[in-house]
């Protein structure tokens, strides 16, 4: 009865480990999602997945929500396999490989586990609730079933109501009947058994038994029908009285997931190969098909109260896309940042060649040097890069099969579980042999004794490669990481992770790191708190002060050690949990976590912050724009700063979130938001049979908006200084303030307010002045947008816009120094987009450095300051113009994307940040064959940012 399946339900015991944990947090699944379930008003999606994580999705603003980090550990432990979510509360239960065999409830509202169910004494399964959120099923590869009462919650709970022990196999299904009297349960021993519960759920009476004679991977009880679906890909229906009714042998591979929509008169069957299929229940023929790419659906689960909409899990990448079976589209997708490089190329140095692609052969598209840490986004010369080597001094290395590697006369053979198959192999330049494999990496003599094995990756190990001089070793791996460590003593100096935005960070074990202008929100530290608590996760940049040290980064790859370096630097090595008591502590009184205000429109923030050290800043952040903190209302409790913050203010709009920051000598926090909603019954969607594509529609699209536009628009293609001319700086100007104009007295904005600084009339004083304009103009209720197409420069460490009438002798004096921007936009009431192309650096001569605006865009777009921010390129890139476009390729992009309104990839005539991001990243690429890569910084703080709307032609 064993198949292959049964990978999924290894029951291996890894060492829980507690303490800090430097993770990757891709913003999305980075593995198999194992369960999804709607909320029950369908205003969100939960999903737990392989990759150790719950996430919930927020379906009105088409982004992640939140990250519930669960379990720090090596091998499989921490993986979930199942969801449920509580039929009337905003709770789920979840469990899979977890330590004690744990299941968690967890109680969304507040993001907090509840309780812990502990009995089993191995992985779970699958739970199921009762109809009534009453009880709780679970079944187990210990062979047993398990009922739980939920009401009155323990934080850990030991005494299960009932246990099913009659089974040959590992139990890997279960489900209620719609009254909650009965069970059924599925077995890989290819039984299917009905019970009758009593009234107390401690006792079961088998009623029904059925068998398939093959592995039962899904088992769902509707009112008047049990399906059941099998490990080769067959489904039967069986009457509750015992009759079998049908038998669907159509799928392709084993049965992932049964559905049924309240009505029940149709059933979702979905297979392992990527079959999604709905049946006519009343004659269990195919009634529809939901198109899908090739490959493993993991789950799927029809939203509530209606057959509209199904959510399904793909791939090994963990995407999950919504469904709107009316129109036969996707309508959602959500999915990770992450990708894994598939091949590496070296080069001088530490120079190496990669390929981050979505397809698995693709020519190398970017370059890290591991030397300077910087990222090259194009790749003009692919044979500068050369492959790994496979002969060498008489010897080929030859893969006799998916787990042997033949070395001259010797062979490696690897561990089918342990190890597992055979990835990649190559020699390094003393004539030993590197073999990535699933599950390991290892240095070999030609002997095929091994020499070394390097821990890290915590997947799949794809290729391999070792740097020209021998002294460093290159991984990449399934994990989304590449990896270089000291070949010869095996200790990993660096890991490196590149996201599909072309932003990276590259990271020592011990949190040293340096990263893209927005490439440090995808790690952070895991805090493990045990049993019956979910663990914490603090992004790397809460001591950013301590960790952001790129030169530190350096001197340890330099050295080809931790402690060598740190040494060499002089440095005190810092202990990341000391750094967290150092964090300060925010606790509310109000708002709650979500609040319906009622007959007004005041908001009031009642909280206090303590902290060790004395705070030096403190912000309220209303749906992402700060407001400054009076921090001289302090005093001293117990050795501790404390600090009461009181404030009021009006909101405006029906929705909102409301967050705190709070930084200190140490270290910094940024709140998890409070939700503001204004009881407004014509929106409210308590009603869960609601259309969810309205529900994604923001009341912005539908209701007349009273917001205003402030746009200074600076464009310089004339400078006093005829070398450093452009050729359409001030025509980009013009079209962005065109494009903008035409926006006023529409659904999204009300008047249009703008300020044209172009050539002559840019000048440094008149640049300062248009900031001020917008500081005197820009209210809460608008939004303040910032466009500059110019030169752009690095000068003793500050960041520069050249104006009209800069002197080169003297830089600091004469150009727009871009902390006296920043400072003006970080303190606008407003929302506040700015579009920054300047880095027109290349003519600027050998006396000034190539501009790289990458410290000063990482600042302004951080959660304290919340300024959105689309640049034209990435780091030390240079903007590109042509006579072709008659624009620079930033601007010809946002004029297509945003003026022709073809970035509306949704179709409903708004055009959102994330929409014209998307056509824009496109659009530059394709205009200049990939030398240039526009980003696009959003801080965490904000949500939905619509840029404008589609404007009749």
């Amino acid at each position: 009865m064993k198949s292959s399946i049964q990978l999924f339900l290894l029951f291996l015991l890894s060492n829980y480990c507690f303490g800090q944990h430097l993770m990757i947090d891709p913003q999305g699944h980075s593995s198999l999602v194992r369960g999804v379930a709607f909320t029950n008003d369908n205003s969100k999606l939960v999903s737990v997945s392989e990759d150790k994580t719950i996430r919930i999705w927020d379906l009105r603003n088409n982004e992640l929500e939140e990250t519930l980090w669960g379990t720090y550990a090596k091998g499989k432990e921490g993986r979930y396999n199942t969801l449920s979510m509580h039929p009337n509360k905003n709770m789920i239960a979840a469990a899979g490989y977890l330590p004690n065999n744990e299941i968690r409830i967890i109680n969304l509202d507040n993001s907090s586990q509840t309780a812990s169910f502990i009995g089993h004494t191995n992985v779970i399964t699958d739970l199921s609730f009762s109809p009534d959120g009453q009880w709780l099923c679970s079944a187990s590869a210990d062979k047993t079933v398990k009922l739980w009462y939920v009401p009155h919650l323990k934080s850990t709970k030991t005494n299960f109501t009932l246990s099913i022990d009659d089974f040959e196999d590992l139990v890997y299904s279960v489900d209620f009947s719609s009254d909650g009297t009965k069970i059924v349960c599925a077995s890989f021993d290819g039984s299917i058994k009905l019970y009758q519960l009593n009234a107390t759920k401690d006792k079961a009476t088998l009623l029904s038994r059925w068998e398939t004679f093959e592995p039962v991977t899904k088992i769902k009880f509707s009112s008047n029908h049990i399906i059941a679906g099998t490990s080769k890909g067959k489904v039967f229906i069986y009457s509750p009285k015992g009759e079998e009714e049908a038998v669907i042998p159509s799928a392709k591979g084993y049965i992932t997931t049964i559905d049924l929509p309240e009505s029940e008169d149709e059933c979702l069957i979905v297979d392992s190969k990527g079959n999604l299929t709905i049946y006519n229940t009343s004659n269990w023929l195919k009634n529809k098909f939901i198109p899908a790419e090739k490959g493993i659906i993991s789950a799927a689960r029809f939203a509530n109260n209606t057959n509209k909409y199904v959510v399904y899990a793909k791939g090994v990448e963990g995407i999950l896309s919504i469904y709107d079976i009316e129109k036969e589209k996707n309508i959602l997708q959500f999915e990770s940042d992450g990708l894994s490089n598939k091949r590496i190329g070296r080069s001088e140095g530490k120079r190496f060649a990669l390929s981050v692609n979505h397809k698995k052969r693709q020519p190398y598209n970017k370059v890290f040097d591991f030397e300077k840490l910087m990222m090259e986004l194009n790749v003009d010369n692919q044979s500068e890069y050369e492959m790994p080597v496979i002969d060498g001094q008489g010897v080929t290395l030859k893969k006799i099969n998916a787990y042997t590697l033949q070395i001259g006369s010797s062979k490696v053979i690897n561990d089918k579980n342990r190890d597992k198959a055979i990835n990649a192999y190559c020699f390094t330049p003393k004539g030993n042999v590197i073999v990535s494999s699933g599950n390991s990496l290892k240095l070999y003599n030609q002997s095929a004794q091994l020499v070394k094995e390097f821990h890290g990756h915590s997947a799949s190990v794809i290729t391999a490669h070792v740097s020209k001089d021998g002294r460093y070793l290159i991984s990449s791996s399934d994990d989304q990481t590449t990896k270089l460590w000291n070949i010869e003593t095996g200790e990993l100096l660096a890991s490196l992770f590149v996201s599909v935005h072309n932003e990276w960070v590259c990271w020592s074990p011990k949190g040293y790191y340096h990263a893209s202008a927005g490439g440090e929100k995808y790690i952070g530290w895991l805090e493990s708190k045990g049993i019956g608590e979910l663990s914490n996760y603090y992004s790397v940049n809460f001591a950013d002060k301590r960790y952001h040290k790129k030169e530190v980064l350096i001197k340890i790859i330099e050295m080809g050690s931790f402690d060598q370096a740190i040494n060499a630097l002089g440095l005190k090595k810092v202990d990341p949990k000391e750094l967290v008591k150092q964090q300060p502590r925010i606790e509310w009184v109000s708002p709650n976590l979500h609040t319906q205000l009622s007959g007004t429109d005041l908001v009031k923030v009642d909280a206090t912050i303590t902290s060790k050290s004395q705070l030096k800043t403190a912000k309220i952040l209303v749906d992402g724009r700060p407001k400054s903190i009076d921090l001289n209302a302090v005093s001293e409790v117990s050795g501790l700063y404390c600090y009461q913050i009181k404030e009021e203010f009006k909101t405006h709009h029906d929705q909102m979130k409301v967050q705190i920051f709070a930084e200190n000598e140490f270290a910094k926090i940024t709140s998890k938001p409070r939700s503001i909603s204004k009881n407004n019954s014509a929106n409210s969607s308590s009603d869960v049979g609601f259309d969810i594509e309205t529900l994604m529609s923001s009341v912005t699209k539908t209701q007349k908006s009273t917001q205003n536009i402030y746009l200074l628009s600076i464009g310089i293609s004339n400078y006093n200084d005829k070398t450093l001319n452009l050729n359409y700086a001030d025509k980009d100007a013009l079209a962005i303030s065109d494009i903008y104009r035409k926006q006023a007295n529409g659904k999204l904005f009300n008047e249009v307010f703008v300020k044209e600084l172009t050539n002559e009339e840019a000048k440094k004083e008149n640049i300062l002045s248009g900031f001020q304009w917008l500081s005197e103009n820009a209210t809460s209720d608008d939004l303040a947008v910032v466009f500059i197409a110019s030169h752009g420069v690095n000068w003793e460490n500050n960041f520069y816009v050249i104006p009209h009438d800069v002197d080169l002798k003297d830089v600091d004096k004469s150009a727009v120094k871009w902390a006296d921007c920043a400072n003006v936009m970080t303190q606008l009431p407003s929302q506040v987009l700015l579009y920054v192309d300047a880095c027109n650096s290349g003519q600027l001569g050998v006396n000034i450095a190539h501009s790289d605006n990458t410290e000063s865009i990482r600042s302004l777009s951080s959660d304290e300051n919340g300024v959105i921010i689309m640049s034209g390129s990435t780091g030390k890139e240079s903007s590109l113009e042509s006579s072709e476009w008659q624009h620079g390729a930033f601007t010809a992009a946002i004029i297509d994307g945003l003026g022709e309104g073809k970035a509306d990839y949704s179709g409903d005539q708004i055009i959102s940040l994330r929409e014209l991001d998307l056509y824009i990243a496109m659009k530059v690429e394709e205009l200049t064959k990939g030398k240039q890569h526009p980003t696009t910084q959003k801080p965490s703080t904000i949500s939905v940012v619509n840029v404008g709307e589609m404007i009749p032609q």
